[in-house]
């Protein structure tokens, strides 16, 4: 028999759902691990995506939550002096190095994230990490540094600057050829934080970048009404999420 493909087993899987109750169809999707949950579960039916919705908004939540508390664990915190830092190098741990470099990037201490980056192994593969620090921090010739000694950016470079309000560090980074990447989160970031001349300026781009029912459940979960009140085209297209 030739290999079941995607489009195939999705098809059989949205029958064998429909041959259930939705009653009972939701009562197992309940169960389900929180990523499946999120992924998965939304893409079957409207229905099906509308009773999950309270669910895969707390995951969601959650997860930022964990997500923003790690960040700040990792890098908020003071920055390491570098003398004190080259003194301790020896006897760091790689996640520990990691850590204090990600740590000067985000306070935009330009010597120590300089001297750090140098001297930590080829193999480090923490680049995108400095890059998030940097944005997140506001610090742009911190992010400038970073790159130019050869550290990557990811989706969440853009999505770190949006949550922190930092427009000249977003448009310098989609400024660049090619521009990093971003996301619907990144508009999310935005708006759960209140950054209102941020989510307008990510819009007013061409091509836009790209939001959708997140960004309206961000903002109200920040308690951010003037996001959701402001003249957004198209928002109010998007205040009608399930």
């Amino acid at each position: 028999m030739p290999p079941t493909t995607r489009g195939a087993a999705r098809a059989r899987i949205a029958a064998a759902a429909a041959a259930l109750p939705h009653d009972v169809l939701a009562r197992i999707f309940s169960f389900l691990p929180p990523g499946d949950t999120v992924l998965m579960v939304p893409r079957l039916s409207k229905a099906l995506a509308a009773e999950a919705a309270p669910r895969v908004v707390k995951l969601r939540t959650e997860s930022t939550a964990l997500r923003d508390k790690a960040r700040s664990e990792v890098y908020a915190s003071f920055p390491v002096p570098l003398w004190a830092l080259q003194e301790a190098w020896p006897r760091l741990t790689q996640e520990q190095q990691t850590n204090a470099a990600a740590r000067a990037a985000f306070h935009g201490d330009l010597a120590t994230l300089r001297w750090a980056l140098r001297a930590l192994p080829q193999r480090d593969d923490a680049g995108a990490l400095y890059c998030e620090a940097a944005a997140a921090g506001g610090q742009l010739e911190a992010l400038q540094c970073a790159r130019a000694l050869g550290c990557e950016w990811r989706k969440t470079t853009c999505e770190a600057a949006a949550a922190g309000g930092h427009l000249a560090v977003l448009q310098w980074t989609r400024a660049q050829e090619p521009p990093c990447p971003w996301d619907k989160w990144t508009c999310s970031a935005a708006a759960r934080h209140g950054h209102l001349a941020v989510l307008q300026w990510l819009r007013a781009q061409q091509p836009p970048c790209p939001w959708d029912e997140w960004t309206c459940r961000d903002a109200a979960e920040g308690g951010h009404l003037a996001v959701l009140h402001k003249p957004l085209q198209p928002m109010q297209m998007l205040l009608a999420f399930p």
